[in-house]
């Protein structure tokens, strides 16, 4: 099917479907990438954040992983938010504008994608994330935004596809890339979240060695369960700042069970 077909009978059924929805009581972890693929502005997020914070309320994504690790069962709409890739209006815009709300983001990012030359970084936004024209944030971004309340966690190396029996590249990507996080931000790396994001894109293996390394792991699966992997991941829910917030609303009204 044409794409731009494809985007209009998603934007036409998500209109519809959310006429009818609510968001549902319980923590809600939004995870997104970007504010827009071509042309970002801070205004578009702080738009999104406005209207959602009618509907919800914002927590910071600490206290939204203690409750869920805890299994508590909450009686609010309760939303955290994390971001994966480490693009750098991550840090120009994104963070910024959660602080506006009071509450802060969880940054998963790529040291190989920090520290990219041209030529990585062309490869990596074109073939890899499928996002030309994007830039890292470089360490003196994380830092500082680190510095502001944030929360930086790992998602390998080269966002590298971990379902893959490669012990030696597995231990590589999920090991040493907190081993230069930390590093760099001189504190542990507690969280990794899988890249691509669903549960095909990981194994028995790489998440052993995920559980070995980390004390949180995330993927993008199962929207109707707290977890995946019999326990191992905590589940977040996609979304984009530049999506409508009727469709934002749409998504998080389904009940998670534990």
């Amino acid at each position: 099917m044409n794409p731009n077909i494809r985007w209009f009978l998603r934007n036409n059924i998500l209109d519809l479907l959310s006429l009818f929805s609510k968001p549902a009581k319980g923590i809600h972890i939004l995870n997104g990438h970007m504010i827009s693929k071509n042309d970002s502005h801070i205004e578009v997020f702080l738009n999104q954040l406005e209207e959602l914070n009618k509907i919800t309320t914002f927590i910071k994504i600490e206290d939204a992983v203690d409750l869920i690790t805890q299994r508590k069962k909450v009686d609010d709409v309760l939303i955290a938010f994390s971001f994966d890739d480490g693009f750098e209006e991550c840090a120009t815009m994104i963070a910024p504008a959660l602080e506006q709300f009071g509450t802060n983001g969880l940054f998963f990012i790529n040291p190989n994608f920090v520290e990219g030359d041209e030529a990585y970084i062309k490869n990596f936004t074109d073939n890899i994330v499928l996002a030309p024209g994007k830039l890292p944030m470089r360490w003196d971004d994380i830092i500082k935004i680190r510095n502001a309340g944030h929360v930086i966690g790992a998602h390998t190396l080269d966002h590298f596809m971990i379902n893959n029996n490669d012990l030696f590249e597995l231990e590589h990507q999920i090991g040493d890339c907190k081993k230069i996080i930390e590093a760099n931000l001189g504190e542990p790396c507690d969280y990794f979240a899988i890249p691509f994001g669903k549960l095909e894109h990981a194994n028995p293996a790489s998440l052993d060695l995920a559980e070995k390394y980390y004390k949180y792991v995330f993927t993008q699966s199962n929207y109707k369960s707290y977890f995946s992997y019999n326990g191992k991941a905590v589940n977040r829910r996609h979304f984009e700042p530049n999506w409508p917030v009727k469709h934002v609303k749409y998504f998080i009204s389904h009940q998670k069970k534990y």
